[in-house]
């Protein structure tokens, strides 16, 4: 051996295809995970976007004198055990989940929120039928850039001007479509 030799290691071409499998098949497999446990393609501006272009979280919706009486209700933000389903108050399929409300032009509903969940949670009333945008007034408790804590809650109102069906729900992305979602009926 002489002062110039040194090791050269070399692997088979059948590990060097062993080794590729491996990391292709756990940057799938994380790949799957990651887009399969939350709601990553979102179609909407993101908060700095927003901000950029103008755009406000409220909805401009003109200021609407109490007329009526006053509709005081709580909601309490839930899960299930697999977090699959959201709800207010009770899960699908029990009494008192998602109440309808029922309220006359003119009303004041003044809702009661409460993260009774383990996750994060955010709170508002819109005239959209999909979506998270479009919050009415001073309905909002957080928001999805600074949602509630497990425990966290607060308080709104929302006084109806037009006649029509209204949504409270949750305001965080994806959460409305898994079921924290009710209607309010104005006449």
């Amino acid at each position: 051996m002489s002062e110039h030799d040194e090791t050269i290691y070399r692997t088979s071409t059948g590990r060097l295809g062993k080794l590729m499998a491996i990391l292709c098949g756990t940057v799938i497999v994380g790949a799957i995970i990651f887009f399969a446990l939350g709601d990553y393609w979102i179609s909407e501006l993101s908060p700095a976007g927003d901000t950029f272009a103008g755009i406000s979280d409220q909805a401009a919706a003109p200021v609407v004198e109490q007329t009526g009486k006053d509709i005081p209700i709580t909601l309490d933000f839930i899960e299930s055990a697999d977090f699959r389903t959201l709800a207010f108050n009770e899960l699908p399929g029990d009494p008192g989940n998602n109440p309808t409300i029922n309220a006359k032009v003119g009303d004041r509903i003044i809702f009661n929120i409460l993260n009774a969940g383990k996750s994060f949670h955010a709170f508002g009333v819109t005239l959209d039928e999909e979506g998270f945008g479009g919050i009415l007034g001073n309905s909002a408790v957080a928001s999805p850039n600074n949602p509630l804590k497990p425990g966290d809650g607060g308080t709104s109102e929302f006084i109806p001007g037009e006649p029509g069906t209204y949504y409270y729900i949750c305001t965080v992305p994806g959460h409305r479509e898994m079921g924290m979602v009710g209607t309010i009926i104005v006449e």
